[in-house]
């Protein structure tokens, strides 16, 4: 058997794209990291002030991805000589002359960068700066003292995007998970579809299905004032108080100590003119009852068959304060109306949604609205539990259409 010769010219010595800049080592390369100033910085052997401007464009002319050269004056680099100047001068018929030096082109840099700062506290005071003194680029220190290099001000918006990017993808996995693991109704006796989709990466609608004690099961729906990332922390704050909720001995909690409990810690977390709707539904499923109640949020309907085989509604309209006011316990013992109880019947449906249902607008900005919703719930009491998520789906997609979605929506049906 013959040997196998490997042709080496079939593989590539490098595979990695490459930059066409000139930059020097300094063995600093891998010593910071992608959120630092130094991890986007080119380090480029500076020109003297007195230098031709030939030299600089020599340079740009071998180095097409070259923007900008450092400038060095008195034993200091103080600044840079960008390609963009040096081309608008061309394209307008100025003569560059070789007798023209590099100083005649400077722009000096009105303050300098540190290696090792973060670009998301600089990136405010730099943008303001390059929007008044009209430069694109910086120069950079190491350790504040010595040159390091040049830092494109578009390089760094570029990196701080891709970082928002990557901190909201990460942000939007924690809040699916945390979702995910506060709705887990598989072994409950009774059935829940809950159908969700957010307006942005993170939301500020908040779900849970959770089997708080043996036989008794609380089902909520959450709406945040305000929206993105810091409505999304308060519902990361919600998920960890029912998870702790879970390792504790719930059995002796009245549903509406339950409710006043959850209103006193948010009080002390969600700022003020912040706060948070919310409709609980409270199943004891031993002693056969159900407790809802619906604090600032949406009307909760609830659908049962009649004698004659027809369905008769309740609308649960919001009877207590939102979350985070502290004023929950109050509106409970001085409110006979705190909660609506009843008793849980077979055929007996339960739906709760955040006001994201009703503000959905179709291609012609026409708002969904509440009597299209009360409409929309009767229908989906006639329809079988496996068809439930698909009709919501359906039901949202065709009336959105191409348009933007203005809020999140959350919609959740509770059949026993």
């Amino acid at each position: 058997m013959e040997e196998e010769v490997i042709d080496s010219s079939f593989f590539s010595e490098d595979l990695e794209e490459k930059s066409s800049v000139d930059v020097r080592k300094t063995g600093f390369e891998n010593s910071f990291n992608e959120r630092q100033v130094g991890s986007i910085t080119m380090a480029i052997e500076p020109v003297s002030s007195r230098a031709s401007i030939d030299t600089v464009l020599e340079m740009f002319e071998q180095q097409p991805d070259l923007t900008a050269v450092p400038i060095e004056k008195d034993d200091a680099v103080v600044g840079v000589v960008e390609r963009d100047v040096i081309e608008k001068n061309k394209a307008s018929g100025f003569k560059l002359f070789a007798s023209k030096t590099c100083g005649d082109y400077l722009k000096e840099s009105p303050f300098t960068l540190n290696c090792s700062d973060f670009i998301e506290k600089v990136a405010a005071k730099v943008n303001d700066t390059a929007i008044k003194v009209e430069i694109k680029h910086l120069i950079v220190l190491l350790n504040n003292r010595s040159f390091y290099g040049i830092v494109s001000i578009a390089k760094m918006n570029a990196r701080l995007e891709e970082l928002r990017a990557q901190d909201m993808e990460k942000a939007a996995a924690i809040q699916q998970n945390m979702l995910k693991k506060n709705s887990d109704t598989k072994k409950f006796p009774f059935d829940v579809c809950i159908w969700n989709r957010m307006a942005n990466a993170v939301g500020g609608d908040y779900y849970i299905a959770k089997e708080l004690c043996e036989g008794r099961y609380i089902i909520g729906s959450f709406d945040v004032s305000g929206k993105n990332v810091s409505a999304a922390l308060l519902t990361v704050t919600l998920g960890s108080i029912f998870s702790m909720l879970s390792l504790q001995d719930s059995s002796r909690l009245a549903p509406g100590q339950l409710v006043a409990m959850l209103d006193s810690f948010l009080q002390e977390i969600v700022p003020i003119g912040n706060f948070i709707t919310g409709a609980i539904c409270y199943v004891d499923h031993k002693a056969k009852t159900i407790s809802v109640y619906n604090c600032g949020h949406t009307n909760v309907f609830a659908y049962l068959k009649d004698e004659d085989g027809r369905g008769k509604v309740a609308t649960l309209a919001p009877s207590l304060p939102p979350f985070g006011m502290g004023a929950v316990a109050e509106a409970i013992n001085s409110n006979k109306k705190g909660a609506y109880k009843m008793p849980l019947r077979a055929g007996l449906q339960i739906d709760m949604y955040s006001d994201g249902f009703t503000d959905m607008q179709n291609d012609d900005g026409e708002r969904y609205d509440e009597e299209r919703t009360k409409a929309f719930f009767g229908e989906l009491f006639k329809t079988d539990v496996y068809s439930a998520e698909k009709t919501i789906e359906k039901t949202v997609t065709d009336w959105v259409g191409k348009a933007l979605l203005p809020d999140d929506i959350t919609v959740m049906n509770i059949r026993f």
